[in-house]
């Protein structure tokens, strides 16, 4: 008798129970591809709204022809690296990058660079070698390899943000790897990047061809949403 009433209240319960529960509300609808996203310029400069691709583009296109010069690329690299050397010492030291990681673009430390891909850690560039991974390719790495990015292969630091695989664009130009990047190391960094991009080695580049690479390789990242290198 005693089970026979057991079973059911028990019933009862899980309906009054089931009828109270608030059901989850569905998540919120992804905003397009870029709208509201971060476009980090291959210097490392942030852009932020729905074309920074775009608007980085034709502030740096000086001359307004569409074509991106060497000499043009050049120019606005350095137009970073002068707001960001906040002494005016022709370096930016440990301090001006940490305000750089903190204030300028503080997406890119939620997810520290794990791990070369052709010798990246810290976005430093390793000893002998440039450390600019050219325009990330798709594929899965090699067992027993680190990705891109971290060990399950996302992207990481600036890198999901932009053209090239670099986390962080500052320590990335740290050649001596002294703590400090230099006026030198800086022009070097944008003439390494600058011919990593030019894929057909013409000596210009075009929104079209940039567009496509971005597109490639997921377009300006949504906050929040992650992306992986590869399928």
């Amino acid at each position: 008798m005693i089970i026979r009433w057991i079973a059911p209240a028990a019933a009862g319960l899980l309906v009054a129970t089931g009828a109270l529960a608030e059901p989850e509300p569905p998540p919120p609808p992804s905003p397009p591809q870029g709208a509201g996203g971060l476009f980090i310029s291959p210097s490392g400069e942030p852009f932020r709204g729905p074309d920074g691709l775009g608007t980085w583009f034709a502030r740096a296109d000086r001359d307004g022809d569409s074509l991106l010069t060497l000499a043009e690329f050049r120019l606005d690299a350095e137009a970073l690296f002068r707001a960001l050397d906040a002494n005016d010492d022709g370096l930016i030291d440990g301090f001006e990058n940490q305000t750089y990681e903190r204030e300028i673009v503080p997406e890119i430390t939620r997810s520290r660079p794990a791990g070369p891909q052709g010798g990246e850690r810290d976005g430093r560039p390793p000893p002998g070698g440039s450390g600019d991974g050219g325009p990330l390719k798709s594929g899965k790495p090699p067992r027993g390899a680190m990705g891109p990015g971290g060990a399950d292969g996302a992207l990481q630091g600036a890198a999901p943000y932009g053209l090239l695989n670099i986390p962080q664009p500052v320590r990335n130009a740290d050649a001596d790897l002294n703590g400090r990047v230099s006026w030198a190391e800086w022009g070097q960094a944008a003439k390494r990047r600058f011919e990593r991009l030019d894929a057909d080695g013409d000596g210009v580049l075009t929104l079209a061809a940039l567009r496509d690479l971005a597109k490639s390789r997921g377009g300006a990242r949504p906050e929040g949403a992650p992306r992986r290198a590869g399928p």
